[in-house]
């Protein structure tokens, strides 16, 4: 899985910290974070509440650019 986009994610109850990723299997450490891929089940989870992200996202480990430039929108 090099390569793999991940993100650094907390439990934002007690009760969540039993959650694990879907497929991979990762559980939450005992502080209640993890790292998980940058997926459609992770995001989902965020959205419903289930946990929060602590981080931008990460590729093979390296921060991702926080200030880059959004591409302009056409204004026709």
């Amino acid at each position: 899985m090099a390569g793999e986009t991940t993100v650094a994610v907390e439990a934002t109850e007690e009760r969540y910290r039993a959650l694990k990723h879907f497929p991979s299997q990762t559980g939450f450490e005992a502080d209640g974070t993890a790292r998980w891929p940058a997926d459609q089940f992770t995001f989902r989870l965020r959205d419903e509440g289930a946990i929060r992200l602590l981080e931008d996202l990460h590729d093979a480990g390296t921060l991702a650019t926080a200030g880059a430039p959004a591409p302009a929108a056409s204004q026709e």
